[in-house]
């Protein structure tokens, strides 16, 4: 399974570098710039170059921002292709779960289902964290 990482400026790039720093290298990892002045045809462009080079056919496209344009050229190759899942959310917690994913199990069409316990984990508040311990502190 391929893994293309995209968003707005460089996030997708940085993410991949922060990916390698705490696990290591991934062969089918990769990412994307988008930068100032580009469009949905520049990053259509940029994920077909990664798609034509590689011998996996299946990709998981994760981007920033929900319906951003990194987001909607990745689903329009989706529909066109059919063997993309694009994930928005990119975050350094979901990236590190779905290359922990064991593929040899999963496919394309179940990859989502599998990401639930980040997907109920994603974002944490310490001050609600904290008010959980001292409740149960006083129990």
């Amino acid at each position: 399974m391929n893994i293309i990482l995209s968003g707005h400026g460089k996030i997708g790039c940085e993410m991949k570098k922060s990916i390698e720093m705490i696990a290591g290298n991934y062969p089918n990892l990769y990412a994307i710039t988008f930068e100032q002045g580009e469009g949905v045809e520049d990053l259509k462009e940029k994920y077909l170059n990664i798609i034509n080079q590689s011998k996996d056919e299946q990709f998981i496209v994760i981007t920033d921002i929900f319906s951003g344009s990194p987001y909607n050229a990745a689903t329009i190759l989706a529909m066109q292709l059919g063997n993309i899942e694009v994930i928005s959310g990119l975050s350094l917690p979901l990236c590190l779960e779905l290359l922990n994913l064991d593929f040899s199990l999963i496919n394309i069409d179940n990859t989502f289902e599998q990401l639930d316990e980040v997907k109920l984990d994603f974002i944490k508040s310490f001050k609600e964290l904290s008010k959980n311990n001292v409740a149960d502190e006083e129990l």
